[in-house]
């Protein structure tokens, strides 16, 4: 996991580098929403370089159960790329372009939340995960309206809805 942590500390010191860029910027309202952004990534970035040194700490105990029987759960080979979910996740998103102007932003956004987490958790979907994911498309909708809305004051396409 040597990886992880080189990878975490090299976009941890860029995240602090764009942090500290924004107090370029002529006007300080403009630089909010950004600054919001690159410190929630930046405790995310934090969160991830902990991990890696707690999971270092952690690999030389032994497993509880071996590989083998992983590979039956999952019979997927590790090399094998998803090319199928990465199309349909592309597709979405263009998708979700073409109808944000007739939707309106906030239907699109939480439409389109709601059929790329179905997308990529479609293995395991069943009625109770996937009204908790519905839940939490509204909730994030919910936020993003009082974000953009309320907060930041920025005009989104209004679509028939809104």
């Amino acid at each position: 996991m040597k990886r992880d942590f080189i990878i975490s500390l090299v976009l941890l010191v860029l995240t602090i580098a764009l942090y500290l860029s924004l107090s370029l910027m002529d006007d300080p309202r403009a630089a909010i929403f950004p600054k919001f952004v690159i410190i929630i990534m930046g405790v995310l970035l934090v969160a991830l370089l902990l991990q890696s040194i707690i999971s270092k700490q952690k690999i030389d105990k032994p497993a509880l159960q071996s590989d083998h029987v992983n590979e039956k759960k999952n019979p997927v080979p590790r090399n094998s790329f998803p090319i199928g979910t990465l199309l349909g996740c592309f597709c979405l998103i263009v998708l979700y372009f073409f109808v944000m102007e007739q939707l309106g932003f906030y239907v699109s956004a939480f439409l389109f939340f709601i059929a790329i987490t179905f997308l990529l958790g479609r293995k395991e979907l069943t009625m109770r995960k996937g009204g908790i994911r519905v839940g939490v498309a509204f909730i994030f909708t919910a936020v993003l309206f009082f974000l953009f809305n309320k907060l930041l004051v920025v005009q989104t396409p209004k679509g028939v809805f809104f």
